[in-house]
């Protein structure tokens, strides 16, 4: 006897809600509405700016983000994380952060992490404009010693023109703590902060900056020593529209938004 062909499990499909319409959030609205992560849908864009030619929907509220089963991404840095990270996942949504520098503030880590620990939710972080950050976490589990992000840049991008066409070779304009860094460069704080997470934390994460007039993409060095051994990686980032902001960032969201609702994320 021939049994009946099981019926196929239901597709369940998550709305995504973009905080921010630069750049970044415009770049990830696309590639969602083009359905590049299956079973996620654009449910439009929080923004206070006039953007135009948005892939979806303009948001006037929070409350129209806060979907049942939604995820919400948040791409407009890091008032915006202090404005509504905290709510998002009160109402039990996933939070995918970017502006990641933002955690540099205890206080504001603590509630976020409090609001996620009661609601369930779960707080993601992409990798954004840096790499390693895979073998940074397990070299932590083995013991690290040192970690060091520098980040060159283009000097017009960290300088004012004249002060960019008055250079005639690298100069460094930080070198300390990564948690200092919020306070001096705070454009350049996120890839710090993503390494800072991965690894020895805010405090002792040395972060580098340099203003580069030969260059022409942002650079992102990343070195560790520990009981592990020692780890370099770098990438040189093709800008976006915004000079500040890498290509890849972008990017970068849609692959933790899809190894977060694939079970197979990626290829093998």
């Amino acid at each position: 006897m021939e049994h009946a062909p099981e019926p196929e499990a239901a597709s369940v499909t998550r709305p995504v809600s973009l905080v921010g319409a630069g750049a970044i959030g415009r770049a990830v609205g696309e590639q969602l509405a083009a359905g590049s992560v299956p079973g996620l849908v654009l449910n439009g864009f929080l923004s206070r700016s006039d953007e135009e030619g948005l892939p979806g929907r303009r948001l006037d509220e929070l409350e129209q983000a806060l979907l049942p089963g939604g995820i919400v991404v948040e791409a407009a840095g890091h008032e915006a994380v202090s404005e509504h990270g905290v709510a998002v996942l009160e109402a039990g949504l996933d939070l995918v952060c970017i502006s990641i520098g933002a955690l540099a503030d205890a206080a504001l880590f603590a509630r976020l992490r409090a609001a996620a620990a009661a609601s369930g939710a779960r707080i993601l972080f992409p990798s954004g404009a840096v790499g390693g950050l895979d073998a940074l976490r397990a070299a932590a589990e083995a013991g690290l010693d040192t970690v060091t992000i520098e980040q060159r840049k283009p000097a017009k991008t960290l300088l004012s023109a004249d002060e960019a066409a008055a250079l005639t070779g690298p100069v460094t304009i930080f070198d300390g703590p990564v948690r200092d860094i919020v306070r001096t460069l705070p454009a350049s704080t996120n890839v710090a902060a993503a390494v800072a997470l991965a690894g020895l934390g805010f405090d002792r994460t040395r972060s580098v900056v340099v203003a580069d007039p030969a260059l022409r993409a942002n650079r992102a060095v990343l070195t560790a020593h520990g009981s592990f051994g020692s780890l370099e990686m770098q990438l040189d980032n093709v800008p976006s529209e915004n000079p500040k902001t890498s290509t890849l960032v972008a990017f970068s969201i849609i692959a933790a938004l899809r190894a977060h609702t694939q079970p197979t994320p990626y290829a093998l």
